[in-house]
């Protein structure tokens, strides 16, 4: 984790937080739609123990969907397991990330319906706190 500026593209104001490698903490982000907290998805047991199985699918595999859209069906089974966030929004693998300050999106749609592009973002901006899978779960099987 390191500190970090960036400019926000809706309100072009400066916002401050914390950058995660994803990679490095082997985790996902789950945005929220409606404000700037981010879940963290760290423990991958609970996508084992409600039997989601993450395909490992190759460009020429059978069931592979161009930009990985093929994926969107397992995120929308993922994103059932967690409660809506506190604000009353929902958390999301495919949500953009928002500004602390304005609530609009910090980068833009970054990820154009593309899960590709959210595979590959490779961080996870967290500007006022992230919330815990565990703590966040609706229930565990």
């Amino acid at each position: 984790m390191s500190a970090h500026v960036a400019t926000c593209a809706a309100c072009g104001q400066a916002v401050t937080g914390e950058l995660y490698h994803l990679g490095f903490s082997n985790m996902q982000a789950l945005y929220c739609s409606d404000c700037p907290r981010v879940l963290l998805l760290k423990h991958w047991d609970i996508l084992d123990r409600h039997g989601i199985a993450w395909p490992s699918l190759e460009a020429a595999s059978p069931g592979f969907e161009f930009h990985c859209r093929h994926l969107l069906p397992v995120f929308a089974r993922i994103e059932e397991l967690f409660r809506p966030c506190d604000c009353g929004g929902h958390y999301r693998y495919m949500n953009p990330p928002r500004c602390a300050r304005c609530r609009g999106l910090l980068r833009g749609d970054v990820y154009e319906d593309k899960p590709i592009l959210k595979l590959n973002d490779g961080y996870v901006f967290v500007t006022v706190g992230s919330v815990k899978d565990l703590a966040q779960i609706k229930y565990d099987a």
